[in-house]
């Protein structure tokens, strides 16, 4: 039997997600019709082009990304709700900063390394340099610190207005373009000005919401500390963000190594597909952003035993949820990739299916990473990862030459499956032996 307190902090659990759903449902609509339009207007080919792109930048972005929100939350919870102003500050610069640090430093990768990978893409030789300027958006996709203080005042709601608003710009413009036969230059500026607006209104609202809690009195910007000296926060950042870094990396990895073993179209077959078997999976992957703030607390209260049952009941529910993901995908994923492709059943349903057992894999990890990163076990969630990619993406190259598309899926379901387990390892051993609590890092 759950008590009061693990009642109300699911009530706000499933509330929060309930925000983050609404937003992230639209934004799943938008984009799916986006991607429909788009391939209508630019054709298969050029579309796959476009992704290349877009991929190769978001590669650079998230290769180069601080995970700024993780430790404004971990540190940063207990100084928020003791309303200690003048720490809470130099955490929040600290963590500005990091976003302004990763994003010069993914557009100085980018710009460094967008010549070569153009003419191995294939893009060069037909549109020229035009990625190079789109490379500056970049500048626009770090928004880790402003998303963490509307988690931490608890304003869901809010989090994900910026991302939504960011989708309906790109929905009306393939709209436009549609109508207008826009080539694919349009569908670039189009890209970039949805990446820019989300980023304005994110570190706009939180702004807002730091003023009106008071947060802000007496915040400067010159003459204050940058740089935050709680114990251990870089090595955690620097474990959170590479691992966050590269498992966002592999994905957009995995799209540029199928585009260049089967080209552009397959490369949009893939990537289509696993949008799909994520976004069915999607619903219950939002727990983790609202769960993380919740299991900070209780690591705080030092309440373990709510620690175990909370991590526990959700592992159950997402058993039950993973069977039904797997049910929908067999009866509607194959229309609903035939509707946005136009491509054969045949050829895709192997690859559906490969793709929504990747998905469910991934579900399994709602509870466990934020478990693991507010147990202070950051370097070894960083340490599975780093081991799981040395073999998962030559896997890919291998498996994608032998057995084209069915060899791409089966690779991304094994690695997926090897992510899992380098995360169920310790929550089974620190659950056997009834010990969550965590070291400092040092």
């Amino acid at each position: 039997m759950m008590n009061s307190q693990i009642k109300a902090l699911f009530r706000r659990v499933f509330r929060n997600t309930g925000y983050l759903l609404t937003g992230r449902g639209a934004m799943a609509v938008l984009a799916l019709a986006s991607t429909a339009l788009a391939v209508r207007t630019l054709g298969l080919e050029d579309y796959g082009i476009l992704l290349l792109m877009s991929s190769f930048v978001m590669s650079c972005a998230v290769a180069t990304r601080f995970q700024a929100w993780q430790p404004l939350l971990q540190y940063g919870t207990s100084l928020y709700k003791a309303a200690e102003k003048k720490p809470f500050q130099t955490l929040f610069r600290h963590c500005t900063m990091l976003d302004a640090l990763g994003a010069l430093m993914g557009l100085a990768v980018a710009l460094f390394s967008s010549i070569w990978l153009a003419h191995l893409s294939g893009w060069a030789a037909a549109y020229g340099h035009i990625p190079l300027w789109y490379m500056t958006v970049i500048l626009f996709m770090n928004t880790g610190c402003a998303m963490g203080v509307l988690r931490l005042a608890n304003r869901y709601e809010l989090a994900v207005l910026a991302d939504t608003a960011g989708s309906v710009v790109k929905f009306v413009g393939c709209v436009t373009g549609f109508f207008l036969h826009w080539t694919l230059p349009d569908f670039l500026l189009l890209w970039y000005c949805s990446t820019a607006v989300a980023f304005v209104l994110d570190y706009g609202l939180a702004f807002w919401v730091m003023a009106r809690s008071d947060k802000l009195k007496g915040f400067r910007l010159v003459n204050v500390p940058w740089l935050s000296p709680i114990k251990g926060i870089w090595r955690f950042t620097f474990s959170t963000s590479l691992d966050q870094a590269l498992g966002r990396l592999g994905s957009r990895l995995t799209v540029l190594i199928v585009g260049a073993v089967l080209g552009p179209e397959n490369a949009a077959i893939y990537n289509v597909t696993w949008q799909i078997s994520d976004g069915m999976a999607r619903p219950a992957q939002m727990l983790t952003p609202a769960l993380y703030p919740e299991l900070v607390a209780l690591r705080d209260k030092r309440d373990w035993a709510s620690i175990r049952q909370v991590t526990n009941r959700i592992l159950q529910a997402l058993a039950i949820f993973s069977a039904v993901v797997l049910v929908v995908a067999t009866f509607v994923g194959p229309w609903l990739l035939h509707l946005l492709l136009t491509v054969p059943w045949t050829g895709t349903r192997t690859l559906l299916l490969l793709m929504t057992v990747t998905a469910i894999l991934d579900l399994w990890d709602v509870p466990l990473e934020p478990l693991l990163v507010s147990m202070n076990k950051a370097h070894q969630i960083l340490i599975g990862r780093m081991v799981t990619m040395c073999f998962s993406l030559p896997l890919l190259y291998v498996l994608a030459r032998a057995w084209g598309m069915t060899g791409a899926g089966f690779a991304t379901l094994l690695s997926e499956l090897a992510i899992l387990l380098t995360r169920l390892g310790p929550y089974l051993i620190m659950n056997r032996n009834k010990s969550f609590e965590g070291k400092p890092e040092a």
